[in-house]
């Protein structure tokens, strides 16, 4: 094997350099030379990616004070990713990653006039969608029907904008209640919405038999875009919808809840009690996720305030 054809030579272009040294020095580490080779010896980028994933998460633990074993087999035949250990605590992270398109580095360029849609005083979560390269005065046709039909939507309602030509230039869809009373944009892609949470329940189910029995696990899903946030939410908790089956909020004429088709639906998956996401944000230095703690979690607190300290909101 020649020296370019080792993973980190191969598949590190376009991520963030530092955190490349970084995961270099782990060759001859006691905890991670382990995790240094497996992503050395990855051939294709999915693979890599996978790996790299993992990396991100032990990079994060060992920032955090924390001791780290890889691949720890478990009494099922399968392993665990990383065993966790910091003042006597034990936390097991297994880490799956949403394949999607190539991570970049590549900025959309994003419409000033897109910003009178966030002074709209409707409680609602907004994806929007649009055509790359479109000129000024269609842009702001697009966000003239995007702003008409938002003040009008439900939750779950989505909108195709044409153009006077019939031509879609762009769509909107009601994504989720917002506490701010206000619109909060989220940007889809120019293609169209994707859901990825049927995908991401379907990694917590594979990750959930990777469990070690009787001990605190947490599941890690990792996605190549900020926008896979809205949809682990989904994922776990289930879909936003309305519920007509409970009281409006105060001066609110329908009740907004959550679906039964989430990952921690009542008395599923007993032994998933937290689970978080991060993005592989390939230019950043810093771990950038959000954690979830299932009602009802009968864990030590001290585990479960071990797992927020490491992995909450970072950068």
């Amino acid at each position: 094997m020649t020296p370019n054809d080792f993973g980190l030579d191969t598949f590190s272009h376009g991520l963030n350099p530092e955190i490349v040294g970084m995961i270099r020095a782990w060759q001859g580490d006691s905890e991670l030379d382990q995790l240094y080779h497996r992503l050395q010896a990855r051939k294709k980028r999915r693979g890599f990616l996978d790996s790299f994933a993992e990396a991100l998460v032990a990079l994060q633990a060992r920032k955090m004070g924390c001791a780290i074993q890889v691949e720890v087999p478990t009494p099922s035949g399968k392993t665990c990713d990383l065993l966790l250990e910091r003042n006597g605590i034990k936390l097991f992270v297994h880490i799956k990653r949403l394949s999607g398109r190539r991570p970049t580095h590549q900025r959309l360029k994003i419409s000033s006039r897109l910003r009178i849609l966030e002074c709209i005083e409707k409680p609602w979560v907004v994806k929007v969608r649009w055509n790359e390269c479109l000129e000024d005065e269609t842009m702001q046709e697009y966000v003239t029907a995007a702003a008409q039909f938002i003040e009008t939507a439900r939750l779950g309602d989505e909108y195709v904008v044409r153009d006077v030509d019939g031509e879609e230039i762009g769509g909107v869809k009601i994504m989720a209640p917002n506490d701010e009373k206000r619109v909060l944009l989220v940007i889809g892609l120019p293609s169209g919405f994707v859901d990825e949470s049927p995908k991401i329940v379907r990694l917590l189910k594979r990750a959930q038999k990777q469990f070690m029995p009787k001990e605190a696990n947490l599941i890690l899903v990792c996605t190549p875009t900020v926008q896979g946030l809205n949809d682990m939410g989904s994922a776990l908790l289930g879909s936003h919808v309305e519920r007509w089956d409970k009281k409006p909020a105060k001066g609110a004429r329908v009740a907004h809840g959550r679906s039964d088709d989430g990952f921690w639906e009542t008395n599923h998956m007993a032994e998933s009690q937290m689970a978080g996401w991060f993005w592989l944000a390939p230019r950043s230095g810093e771990y950038q996720g959000k954690m979830w703690i299932r009602d009802g979690c009968d864990l030590p607190e001290e585990v479960v305030n071990l797992a927020k300290d490491i992995f909450s909101m970072h950068g």
